[in-house]
């Protein structure tokens, strides 16, 4: 039998996790919106000739996101049949998806999954009557444990046909549905109800976040480090006995080097990193799969609006904290331009698992490995985005957006199908950069040290590193990190963040003593948190704006925005060394100009010139009398 099967329905229902179950694949799954936001194809295990479409989620037929046009556009391809999938904890939303189905020309069946969750609320649903009702079959499933599913694949591979009842489908048909199809026992308060006062209070429910977020920092740092001190003594053991042999056997001097410490040891040093980011990518895929990030949204929603961009967009942030790669994709799910081209700007800005592997390394040579660290860069990458909002919001091009609408999960035990998924996703991509680019920019980074213009040197500042490094430096310099080695570091960091690891490490035996102060190696970290992401984030970006105009205008923003930041903790830190007085003084100075913008800001506009008069005629033109 051959055909194409589609996968329908809201975000958060299970398509993806029905998807991965049906073709054996693994794509990435999550207890909360927006996970899937491009089509994927798998074939079917049990009928390689049938092709088998995830489609992204959508809460309607009318979306204007580009992920739910996606999903738009798979349907009015025709396929064979269409499983629309919806959740059986809120029948509600999912049928009044199912009406706008029916008005398509389209073989249907539709699943009702969570069953599993529907039995503990003691929700009953009678689907042979749904299915009379509606016209087309329902059925029962459980997708995370394989309930139902192989009765499901029965009828869509023999359904054939279309629904002809002729009805008009509103609330009121939807609702009578429910009354006389679903039955619901009391079962008193459940755990989310009773979890949610604390997450989703407003004074319990920021400090539970900043008390999760930092245990995960210090979590990845304490035991993830650990396990990262063991790999990396290993590498080194390694390193030193492949030279002593490589030697003994007489191979060339530069192969030599190129082996043992472009290869073995600068990629070794950052593979040393996998267990902290094992331990890192483990909890973000608990928080993730347990529902609690979607609470998290709308936590923070309210705030998100005053920067310019919304609860939804914090997802983009969290994913980010992966992979700005899958930050920058997800910023499909929102349905402003406006909100999306800003969620692209800013989302680079989260701690990748790069960024932390580079944070990891840098704390534990400059900090002693203090795990707060990690927590302080968090916690700064949201004030910069918060900052980064509130300014580019000013440009009209920023400006814009509804509310946010997006349902909050039910709280799940993490399944190890869907914690594994992300987590293997995470450290193959991590590994195979490791293997790849990183290794790459090792072989690179190892020619540019050990050839100049007359050749081969043995001298490094004869080569070519130096030669680039020396010419940049003074871009630096008022950052605090003025030497050539950070400077070329900085240049590597752009085709991979965790080349910062390789480079200083080929290039000083004690990178340590390239920073003069602990705020000059935090103004360090600040600035590769900031600056523009490696070139895959960047390729999504491009393609994600779709204007060249604006990915020139990003490049600028971030590269401004490192910069700035790098230059404040870089001051600061010495103003607060050589005379905590004057540094009083200069944020007395700065409060009081601040101050005095927000006052000429509010005063009336009509006999003074701050604005121009600006905004004076903007307002009479829109005062009606």
């Amino acid at each position: 039998m051959t055909g194409n099967i589609c996968l329908f329905g809201a975000p958060n229902c299970g398509k993806t996790t029905l998807f991965n179950l049906l073709t054996g694949k693994n794509e990435r799954v999550g207890n909360r919106a927006g996970v899937s936001v491009e089509e994927k194809s798998g074939r079917y295990k049990k009928d390689k000739s049938v092709i088998i479409t995830d489609l992204p989620g959508t809460y309607s037929l009318k979306g204007v996101s580009v992920d739910e046009k996606i999903a738009l556009q798979g349907l009015l391809r025709k396929p064979q049949t269409v499983i629309s999938v919806i959740d059986g904890t809120d029948l509600e939303r999912g049928l009044r998806l199912i009406c706008e189905l029916l008005t398509l020309d389209i073989p249907m069946v539709v699943a009702i999954n969570f069953s599993d969750e529907m039995e503990k609320q003691g929700v009953k649903a009678d689907i042979k009557r749904l299915s009379q009702i509606f016209g087309v079959p329902f059925v029962l499933i459980s997708a995370r444990k394989n309930r139902g599913v192989g009765e499901l694949m029965d009828i869509a591979l023999n359904r054939t046909a279309v629904c002809a009842l002729q009805k008009k489908f509103d609330d009121k048909f939807i609702a009578q549905a429910i009354a006389a199809a679903v039955k619901t026992a009391p079962t008193g308060e459940n755990f989310t109800d009773k979890a949610d006062k604390i997450l989703m209070n407003k004074y319990l429910g920021i400090p539970v976040f900043i008390a999760v977020i930092t245990a995960v920092y210090c979590l990845t740092a304490l035991l993830g480090g650990f396990l990262g001190d063991k790999v990396s003594a290993a590498f080194v053991r390694f390193g030193n006995a492949s030279e002593r042999a490589l030697i003994a056997g007489g191979v060339p001097t530069p192969l030599v080097s190129l082996i043992v410490n472009a290869v073995i040891k600068g990629v070794g040093e950052v593979l040393s990193f996998t267990p902290q980011i094992l331990v890192l990518f483990f909890l973000l895929a608990l928080i993730e799969e347990s529902g609690y990030m979607a609470r998290v949204a709308f936590l923070f929603d309210g705030l998100m609006e005053k920067v310019g961009l919304g609860g939804k967009s914090l997802i983009s942030l969290g994913l980010s904290c992966g992979c700005a790669v899958s930050g920058v994709m997800s910023s499909r799910t929102l349905e402003n331009d406006s909100r999306r081209r800003l969620t692209v700007y800013l989302s680079p800005f989260m701690p990748c698992g790069a960024k932390t592997a580079v944070f990891a390394w840098l704390s534990a040579l400059v900090f002693g490995g203090n795990p707060f660290i990690g927590a302080s860069l968090y916690f700064l990458s949201l004030f910069a985005v918060a900052a980064g909002g509130l300014f580019l919001k000013r440009f009209n091009r920023f400006n814009g957006g509804a509310g946010l609408i997006m349902e909050i999960p039910v709280l799940r035990v993490p399944s190890f199908r869907g914690v594994y998924g992300a987590l293997k996703e995470k450290t193959l991509d991590f590994i195979l950069k490791a293997g790849s680019v990183i290794f790459l920019v090792s072989v690179a980074v190892w020619f540019l040290q050990n050839f100049g213009f007359h050749g081969y040197t043995a001298d490094i500042y004869d080569s070519f590193l130096f030669f680039i490094g020396d010419k940049i430096k003074y871009i630096f310099a008022p950052l605090g990190f003025s030497g050539w080695q950070t400077s070329v570091a900085v240049v590597a960091s752009v085709f991979a963040k965790e080349a910062v690891i390789e480079t200083l490490s080929m290039l000083s035996d004690s990178p340590a003593t390239l920073f003069s102060s602990g705020y000059a190696a935090y103004s360090f970290m600040a600035f590769v948190l900031f600056a523009p992401p490696c070139v895959a984030a960047l390729t999504a970006a491009y393609r994600e704006l779709k204007s060249a105009k604006d990915f020139w205008i990003m490049l600028l923003f971030q590269f401004s925005a490192a910069y700035i930041m790098a230059l404040i903790i870089n001051v600061s830190g010495i103003l607060i060394e050589r005379s905590v007085l004057a540094f009083l003084s200069l944020t007395i100075i700065a409060l009081g100009i601040i101050i005095s913008i927000i006052a000429l800001k509010r005063r009336g506009c009509g006999n003074c010139s701050a604005c121009g008069g600006k905004r004076c005629k903007r307002k009479k033109a829109n005062t009606t009398i």
